[in-house]
C-alpha cells in the first residue's frame, strides 16, 4: 500500500511540475522578430519596404484593378524612377485562401520578373494561436518565398517546408501567395499561366526543332547569318531567326531570357513579333543598334530606334549559346508583315555602304508566323477532355497538396492496431493502439481531432480538413467507425483518452475505492454538460465568426503543445487530477467532440450485445470507465467502445458464466427465503 501511495504522489508531483513550468502566456516571437504579425490590416508605409526591400519609393496610394502600390527604384543622379514591381493585399485579390479558421490577411510584393519579393502576415485567426501564440511569425519559414517565381508549385512538402503542426496554415499561406501573385502578375505584367494545350503545343514545337544541327538550321534557311569585315581585320557577324513564339524563344535563347525580352517588348511597343539578333565575331564590340535598318516592299528604309531592340540575354542559353557574344530581339511593329521578306541592313563604322540580308521565316517559323495550328482540333479536344477529367484533377492536384506518404503509412498502422484491438477484444492490442496514438498523434504530430474541426466545417466547408490528408484520414475513419460501431475513436484513437486511461491504470484501486463516489443521480445529469458545451461552442463559432473558445474546453492542445496561458494549464491540471478520482472524467462530462460523436453513434447498428444474465449482474456496470452501463441497459451515446464489458462477456466474468435456468431457480430460492 505504501509503495502505491508513493507512486501516486510522484505522479502528481510530475504533473504539478509540468503545470508550473509551462504556466505562461502563449509563446510569442522573440522581441525584435522582423516578421512578427501585427494583427492589423491597417497598412503602415514601412511595411511596403519590408515586402519590397529593393524599392526606393512607392506610390502614395494603392490604385488600379486589382489595387496595388507601385514600387520604384530611383536613379541617384537623375532622380528618374524605374518601376520594379507592385505591393498588394491578398484581400484585394479574391478569392482568398482560408486557413484552418479564416482567411489569412497578407501584404506581398511581386517584381516585374514575376517573383515574390517578400510578404508579411498581417492578421490570422487559427486555433493553434490559442496555445502557441504567433506561430506563423517564423523567419525561416517566410524566407523560403523570397525570390520565388509564381510559376513554381508552392507545394508544402515539395518546394516549401511547412510549419510543424500547422499544415493547413502553411498550405493557405503558400496557395494564397501563389494565386494572388499570379492574378496581380496577369493584370500588370502580362503573365499567363500555361494550360495543358499550351504545354502540348510547346512540346510539339520543341520536338520538331530538336533533330536539327546548327549546320542544318543554316542550310535550310531557318537561321540567317550576315558576316561583315570591319576595320582592323576583324569581322562582325549577325545571326537572325524568327522568334515570335514562346516555344521558339525557349529553344533559341532559353526561357528566362525570352521572358525578359518578351516583357520588355510588350511594355515598350505592345507588339509580339520578334526576330532574334545574335551579335558575334571578333569585332562584336563594334555593334551599334542605330546602324541597323529595316525595309520591306515599297516602304522606306528605317533605322532601328532604341525602343525597337530589346536585350535578349548573354547568348549563354538555348541554341544560340556559343554562337554569339550577346543577343537582342528586333521588335517588328504592325506596319511590317513578318511573313513577307524584310531587308535587314547594317552599316559598320567606316563602311560607305550597308550590308544587307533578306529575312523571311521558313518552315515551322512560317507556320507559327501565319498562326497555323501545330496541334489538330482532335488533339486539342483529347487534351482538354483529359485535363478536365475530375479524377485526373483530383489526383494531379489534391486539396491537401503533396502527399506525406510516411505519415499516411504510420496512421494506417495505427488504424490497423485500433481495428485489431476492437475485433479481437484483446487488451494488449488495445494498449498498443493507445500508446501509438498517444506518442504519434499526441506528442509527435499533434494530429488529434478537435471540436475545432466541426466548427471549421460549419464555417468554411470540408476544406477545413481536406487540405491535410492525415487529418482527412482520421476524420473519415472516425465517421465511418462511429456510424457503424459507435465511439471507437474515443476508445483507442484519442490521445487525451489514452492519457486518462493511463492515469486510471496507475491509480491503485484500493486508493480509488477510498475516494468519494459521484452520486448516480448527479452523474446522470452531469453527462449532459458536454452537450451544452458543444452547442455553446458551435453557436459562438457560427454567430460570432472567428471567435474561438474551444481551447477552454479541450485541454489536449495545452498538453501536447506544452504551451498556453496559466488559465489553460490550470484547466488541464484540474481535468487530469479529476481523472484520478473518476475514470475518464473529461470524457464523461466535458468533451464536446465526444458529445458530437455520441449523437452520431445513436444511429450505429452494431452495438454491444446484452444477455439475460445482465439483468441480475453489475460486474460490467462497475467496470465501465464512463458510467454508461446500468445493469442490462447501455446508454450507447456515452459508450466509448472500450470493450471492457464485451471482454467480460466473452470470458464470462460475471453472472453470465451461469446458465440462465439455474439463475432463475436460485433467484426464486433467495426470494422465497
Amino acid at each position: 500500500m505504501k509503495s502505491t501511495v508513493v507512486r501516486l504522489i510522484m505522479l502528481l508531483a510530475v504533473i504539478c511540475s509540468i503545470t508550473l513550468a509551462h504556466a505562461q502566456p502563449p509563446r510569442q516571437p522573440r522581441e525584435g522578430n522582423p516578421v512578427a504579425t501585427p494583427f492589423s490590416t491597417d497598412v503602415q508605409r514601412e511595411w511596403l519596404s519590408q515586402v519590397m526591400p529593393e524599392a526606393d519609393a512607392f506610390s502614395d496610394e494603392k490604385s488600379g484593378e486589382p489595387p496595388v502600390w507601385e514600387a520604384y527604384q530611383v536613379n541617384p543622379d537623375s532622380g528618374q524612377q524605374t518601376l520594379i514591381g507592385y505591393v498588394f493585399l491578398t484581400a484585394d485579390v479574391p478569392p482568398e485562401e482560408r486557413g484552418f479558421s479564416a482567411p489569412i490577411a497578407m501584404l506581398a510584393g511581386i517584381n516585374t520578373d514575376n517573383q515574390i519579393t517578400g510578404f508579411k502576415i498581417l492578421h490570422y485567426v487559427e486555433s493553434y494561436t490559442n496555445t502557441v501564440g504567433d506561430f506563423a511569425a517564423d523567419p525561416v519559414f517566410q524566407a523560403q518565398y523570397y525570390g520565388k517565381s509564381i510559376l513554381d508549385d508552392f507545394q508544402v512538402r515539395q518546394d516549401i517546408d511547412g510549419i510543424s503542426g500547422a499544415t493547413v496554415t502553411s498550405f493557405a499561406i503558400s496557395r494564397g501567395l501563389r494565386e494572388a501573385g499570379r492574378r496581380v502578375a496577369a493584370a500588370y505584367n502580362g503573365f499567363t499561366l500555361e494550360t495543358a494545350v499550351d504545354r502540348a503545343r510547346k512540346t510539339r514545337i520543341l520536338d520538331q526543332l530538336k533533330p536539327y544541327t546548327w549546320e542544318q538550321l543554316l542550310a535550310e534557311g531557318i537561321v540567317h547569318q550576315l558576316t561583315m569585315p570591319i576595320p582592323g581585320g576583324q569581322e562582325l557577324q549577325l545571326t537572325l531567326t524568327y522568334m515570335g513564339d514562346a516555344a521558339l524563344g525557349e529553344y533559341w535563347i532559353g526561357q528566362d531570357a525570352y521572358a525578359r525580352a518578351e516583357r520588355d517588348a510588350a511594355a515598350r511597343l505592345g507588339g509580339s513579333e520578334m526576330i532574334l539578333l545574335g551579335v558575334g565575331g571578333s569585332g562584336y564590340q563594334q555593334f551599334r543598334q542605330d546602324r541597323l535598318t529595316l525595309q520591306q516592299g515599297d516602304m522606306p528604309t528605317r533605322r532601328i530606334t532604341a525602343n525597337r531592340l530589346v536585350t535578349a540575354g548573354n547568348a549563354d542559353a538555348g541554341m544560340i549559346a556559343g554562337r554569339a557574344e550577346f543577343a537582342g530581339a528586333l521588335v517588328i511593329d504592325d506596319s511590317y508583315d513578318i511573313t513577307e521578306p524584310i531587308n535587314i541592313g547594317f552599316q559598320p563604322l567606316g563602311s560607305l555602304e550597308p550590308y544587307k540580308i533578306e529575312f523571311q521565316p521558313v518552315g515551322l517559323g512560317m507556320q507559327l508566323a501565319q498562326n497555323i495550328p501545330v496541334l489538330s482540333e482532335e488533339e486539342i479536344a483529347d487534351i482538354e477532355r483529359w485535363e478536365n477529367n475530375a479524377v485526373r484533377q483530383f489526383v494531379a492536384d489534391p486539396p491537401w497538396g503533396v502527399t506525406a506518404w510516411e505519415k499516411v503509412v504510420i496512421i494506417g498502422i495505427i488504424f490497423a492496431l485500433v481495428l485489431i484491438a476492437f475485433f479481437t477484444k484483446n487488451t494488449r492490442w488495445r494498449w498498443a493502439a493507445l500508446l501509438s496514438t498517444l506518442v504519434y498523434l499526441g506528442f509527435m504530430e499533434a494530429g488529434f481531432l478537435s471540436v475545432a474541426h466541426i466548427t471549421g466545417v460549419l464555417t468554411q466547408g470540408p476544406s477545413a480538413f481536406l487540405n491535410n490528408l492525415p487529418v482527412t484520414m482520421i476524420v473519415v475513419f472516425t465517421l465511418v467507425t462511429t456510424l457503424i460501431w459507435g465511439r471507437v475513436f474515443c476508445s483507442s484513437l484519442c490521445p487525451f483518452g489514452a492519457v486518462q486511461d493511463i492515469i486510471t491504470k496507475l491509480t491503485p484501486k484500493s486508493l480509488r475505492n477510498k475516494m468519494p463516489k459521484m452520486p448516480q443521480a448527479v452523474h446522470e445529469k452531469a453527462l449532459y454538460i458536454k452537450y451544452g458545451f458543444l452547442a455553446f461552442i458551435i453557436i459562438m463559432a457560427v454567430v460570432f465568426n472567428n471567435v474561438q473558445i474551444f481551447q477552454y474546453f479541450e485541454p489536449f492542445g495545452t498538453l501536447f503543445f506544452m504551451s498556453g496561458s496559466a488559465i489553460l494549464f490550470a484547466i488541464l491540471a484540474a481535468f487530469l487530477l479529476a481523472s484520478f478520482v473518476i475514470p475518464r472524467f473529461y470524457c464523461r462530462y466535458v468533451c464536446p467532440l465526444g458529445a458530437a460523436l455520441g449523437v452520431i453513434s445513436l444511429v450505429a447498428p452494431k452495438r454491444i450485445k446484452r444477455v439475460p444474465q445482465c439483468e441480475l449482474c453489475s460486474v460490467c456496470e462497475k467496470s465501465c470507465p464512463t458510467g454508461a452501463i446500468k445493469r442490462e441497459k447501455i446508454d450507447f451515446k456515452e459508450c466509448v467502445r472500450c470493450d471492457i464489458c464485451e471482454d467480460k462477456l466473452i470470458k464470462k466474468a460475471g453472472t453470465c458464466r451461469h446458465d440462465m435456468s439455474k439463475i432463475i431457480v436460485r433467484h426464486k430460492e433467495l426470494s422465497a427465503g
